[in-house]
């Protein structure tokens, strides 16, 4: 290091010994408070004891004692340093502030739990059983003094044995290097898929032999991509994927991401997954093998299969299977490190190799001037060219360095990039992960934090955005300041590290998710920088974890072992997450786990909790110990009751809950949880969880996947949704029957909730046909359910009353895209739906009253004083869909220009219907069982797509009405 530069060596010892200082000052305070603050939980309490009082204005001190220390480290953090010893000390500081985080949270939850919980408790015990009083006693009891005393003695002891050790501290002038930090709220200027630079070569030859008739298995052939990790292997196939070029030249194509430990069925599940868009709920392999070749036959197929690590020649067998059944020209492409794949495969091997020189430094330039013409002078790019050097011709390395670089475009910043960058020669992932560990030590404390947690998950894991950001907000790596909510930051966290490489868009596509995945190497770094603070098993019995472990998985074997999982002692009381990162299993048996009673007061410092596809029915009454904990997620488990001692859990915020199809009820201290930002529920089975009264007073709720009303006393009623303003999504409100009176539909207050973007209200399915019901009543219920005006989505299900709102107008839901009316058993006419001037997807079913749609429904009477696009029906609907409409037999009012955007229509099983209205060009129209159907009338037919399925003819064929009509499909005539 250059000891002219400001930051001299001199500087950063100062600076470091200062924030060192400071942090030890701030934890001596903090302990001479704490220990103040605990006196007063000295006395013993009983189940029924009053509630101690704490001193608030001590708390706050504690509070901004811990601020202080989490201040410092995070300065220190800054300074880089490289000696072992050094960064030992530091996690030792940061092991601490854990620590002092837990004692503050004790003491506080203490205060809080007689203000919240006290006037609960008598009315809970005279509404459950003498089973469930325990969990009620465990939840509304104090946290015992001596806990506290140990937890402070403990920082105490470690405090004491740490300022002895601070004299041995001492920083050389090559200990720290003060990197540029970037503002972790800073985005690139753009977010594009992974650039493809100096491949033009490579790509054409691998477009030109997928285009060529090249048979070298019967039907189709093969051809392998092999290079090392880095090289651009998958880079190279996704481009070539989604070429305009090859997507005429087949007629399926299917990507499928391949992981070091599979089976040949997980294989096979994931081809007919990528076929099908649904994952199958099957696990047999003949069963699997059937399905793809039903899809395979006869059809032009590419297949990739990426990241091939199997070198088993009996699994390349399996899958032939499908593949022989394609059509001629079907072509496989397999990216892989190894060689011998190639020679199991018979297939033809190309080898991609490194970039040049000056590619590299052009995809280095482009990443370090986002995508800007940005001039560089002669000694910056000299600086670069060295630079890129090290990355010995790795595309991921050179991006990995050009985002270091971007930080700053000062000589002296990228000089100390150049510095930092030593890379070996020794083995390929040693050439590689110093190149990404410089963008790593750029990062600011929080996300280094963000991307560690990472490591949690095996190599190939898809991540959902919205899950990772709950999780980090759990452990409170988020830092909100203003007006922005916590997820929105997190969110922007994500999107920081996306832009730069830390993650991936997966080269397969969930079209209504964010799912991302993490480059083997990157998951590789991640585990280099975990250290010790992070554990993933991988087998299915628990090791005795080392203290220093705070956060752990387990990942179970593929196949899964037949015995439970044990889940007794850790050994690690401090942990705060623990994960089961198992997937669901096609045939809906989950793992199986066994949970000791025990196992909550040994883990009480748990902020992360996820058993999630697991066979656990019941939980120990003490999972109210879990008072620091955030997250808690069951999805996909046996689980059938939630212990009422849940409501002792006020720093929770995410309760997942989904696919639990055999909880009866929820907990009636559910309403304590006001902290509670995310509730999800199964959503999918025959009968709704009974919704205790209370879940208003939730009011940081943001997620709720349904609000259901019921009949008794203590069920939630509709008036309850007034005071969650903050939900935002998809809502289902549900069982809409049961409100008496439209004054407490409108006391609901629907159009405060503008950040829904999907609506669903639903009635029950036997009121909507009972002919008792008093459909009036329905009718004035749903017209007080006015949503808010930028509702995106709509669905109205069930409905038992006999015309649908005045808001379904254009005057009203401005940019409702998607509506759906399904089984309006009692409405016999449709409302102006054609002056909607956003709506696009149209689905109108089992309406069995409505025998006519005319005028009414395009809404040509209330428009024609307007102008522009409002006089025009529909004008820009794509999709209109009509099913089992039974009495419907006339359709007329269309005029001229109306529908002028639609693409698709498509009439089932509506069988009065004898001729629709005309209809414009490039309509796709599909007729399904529709046996009086004699004429159809489109304006023009050079375009036009008519598909019959299924039709039931008699002599008087409804064929007659096709004339000379474009058709396209024609299937199962009879």
């Amino acid at each position: 290091m250059d000891t002219s530069d400001p930051e001299s060596s001199t500087t950063i010892q100062d600076r470091f010994f200062v924030n060192v200082k400071g942090a030890m000052d701030s934890l001596q305070i903090f302990l001479h408070t704490s220990k103040k603050l605990a006196l007063s939980l000295e006395k013993r309490f009983n189940h029924y004891s009053i509630p101690v009082t704490i001193d608030k204005g001590e708390l706050s001190k504690l509070k901004l004692r811990l601020e202080a220390i989490r201040a410092t480290l995070k300065r220190s953090d800054v300074l880089g340093l490289s000696d072992e010893f050094d960064r030992l000390w530091m996690r030792e500081l940061r092991d601490l502030e854990y620590q002092a985080e837990d004692v503050v949270e004790m003491i506080e939850f203490e205060e809080l739990r007689g203000t919240r919980f006290e006037d609960f408790k008598n009315e809970l015990l005279a509404s459950i059983g003498k089973r469930k009083r325990a969990e009620v006693y465990n939840m509304f009891s104090s946290i015992p003094s001596a806990s506290v005393f140990l937890k402070i003695k403990k920082i105490t002891d470690r405090f004491h044995e740490i300022a002895r050790q601070r004299d041995a501290l001492r920083l050389r002038e090559e200990d720290g290097n003060k990197l540029t930090k970037p503002s972790p709220i800073t985005a690139m200027s753009s977010r594009s898929a992974c650039q493809l630079v100096g491949r033009k070569d490579d790509m054409d030859k691998l477009i030109k032999w997928l285009k060529s008739d090249e048979l070298s298995h019967g039907t189709y052939s093969v051809k392998t991509i092999v290079g090392m990790a880095g090289v651009g292997k998958t880079t190279l196939v996704q481009h070539v994927f989604h070429d305009r070029a090859i997507e005429s030249s087949f007629d399926l194509k299917i990507w499928v991401c391949m992981s070091q430990q599979y089976d040949m069925v997980e294989v096979m599940r994931k081809i007919v997954e990528g076929i099908e868009n649904t994952t199958p709920n099957y696990s047999e392999l003949d069963l699997l093998h059937s399905t793809a070749i039903k899809h395979f036959r006869n059809k032009k197929v590419l297949l990739v299969l990426d990241d091939m690590w199997d070198e088993d020649p009996w699994h390349w067998s399996s899958l032939q299977v499908p593949l022989t059944e394609g059509a001629k020209g079907s072509k496989l492409v397999v990216t892989t490190r190894s060689m011998k794949i190639s020679q199991i495969m018979c297939a033809k091997r190309y080898h991609l190799r490194c970039l040049s020189d000056d590619s590299s430094w052009e995809l280095c330039r482009n990443r370090a001037c986002q995508g800007r013409k940005i001039e560089l002078d002669c000694n910056m790019k000299a600086i670069g060219k060295r630079i890129v050097s090290r990355c010995k011709g790795l595309p991921l390395a050179a991006e990995a360095v050009g985002v270091s670089l971007s930080f700053s475009h000062e000589e002296k910043h990228w000089n100390k990039v150049l510095e930092n960058l030593l890379l070996t020669e020794d083995g390929e992932v040693s050439k590689i992960l110093p190149a990404l560990k410089v963008s790593y030590d750029l990062l600011p404390l929080h996300l280094k934090r963000c991307f560690a947690y990472c490591s949690l998950f095996p190599k190939g894991y898809v991540f959902q955005k919205d899950v990772l950001v709950k999780l980090w907000m759990a452990q409170g790596f988020i830092d909100c300041n203003g007006s922005s909510s916590l997820e929105e930051v997190g969110g922007k966290y994500f999107d920081y590290l996306l832009d730069r490489c830390f993650f991936l868009h997966p080269p397969f596509h969930y079209p209504t998710e964010e799912r991302y995945v993490m480059h083997d190497l990157y998951h590789e770094l991640a585990e280099d920088v975990s250290g010790k603070e992070f554990n993933r098993n991988k087998d299915s019995k628990m090791p005795k974890l080392d203290e220093k472990v705070r956060h752990s998985s387990i990942v179970p074997p593929e196949p899964p072992l037949k015995e439970a999982i044990q889940l007794g002692s850790f050994g690690g009381q401090d942990l705060r997450s623990f994960l089961f990162v198992g997937e669901k299993k096609p045939e809906g048996v989950p793992f199986r786990m066994n949970i000791s009673r025990d196992l909550f007061v040994l883990l009480d410092c748990l902020r992360v909790l996820d058993l999630s596809n697991t066979d656990i029915e019941n939980l120990p009454c003490n999972l109210g110990n879990l008072i620091h904990l955030r997250y808690l997620s069951f999805e996909n488990s046996r689980i059938r009751c939630l212990p009422e001692s849940i409501g002792g859990l006020f720093n929770l915020q995410t309760l997942n809950l989904r696919e639990c199809i055999y909880l009866d009820e929820l907990p009636k201290g559910l309403k304590l949880l006001d902290n509670l930002r995310h509730l999800y529920l199964p959503l999918y089975r025959s009968r709704r969880i009974a919704m205790p009264y209370g879940i208003g007073k939730m009011i940081s709720l943001q997620t709720l996947s349904y609000f259901v009303m019921g009949t008794e006393t203590e069920s939630c009623r509709i008036e309850e949704l007034s005071n969650l303003v903050n939900l935002k999504g998809e809502m289902h409100v549900l069982e809409i029957n049961n409100v008496t009176d439209p004054k407490f539909a409108e006391e609901a207050n629907m159009q405060n909730k503008s950040k829904v973007e999907k609506l669903t209200l639903e009635w029950s399915v036997a009121d909507s046909i009972s002919p008792d019901l008093n459909g009036e009543l329905a009718s004035e219920v749903l017209e007080k359910l006015k949503p808010y005006h930028n509702l995106e989505d709509l669905t109205i299900n069930g409905f038992c009353g006999t015309r649908l709102p005045s808001w379904l107008s254009g005057q009203v839901l401005l940019k409702l895209t998607t509506l759906d009316l399904n089984r309006c058993n009692k409405v016999e006419k449709l409302p102006s739906l054609g002056q909607l001037p956003s709506l696009k997807h149209l689905s109108v079913q089992s309406m069995v009253r409505l025998t006519r749609i005319g005028e009414e429904f395009c809404g040509h009477a209330s428009s024609s004083n307007s102008i522009g696009q409002y006089h025009r029906a529909f004008p820009k609907l794509e999709v209109l869909v009509f099913k089992k409409m039974d009495a419907w037999e006339e359709w007329g009012g269309v005029e001229n220009g109306d529908f002028p955007c639609l693409k698709y229509l498509s009439l089932y099983e509506c069988n009065l219907l004898k001729k629709p209205p005309p209809f414009p060009d490039s309509v796709k129209v599909k007729i399904k069982r529709n046996p009086k159907l004699k004429e159809l009338t489109i304006t023009k037919f050079q375009k036009t797509q008519i598909i019959i399925l299924h039709g039931e003819t008699s002599n008087n064929t409804p064929c007659n009405f096709l004339g000379d009509h474009d058709i396209i499909m024609l299937e199962a005539m009879q």
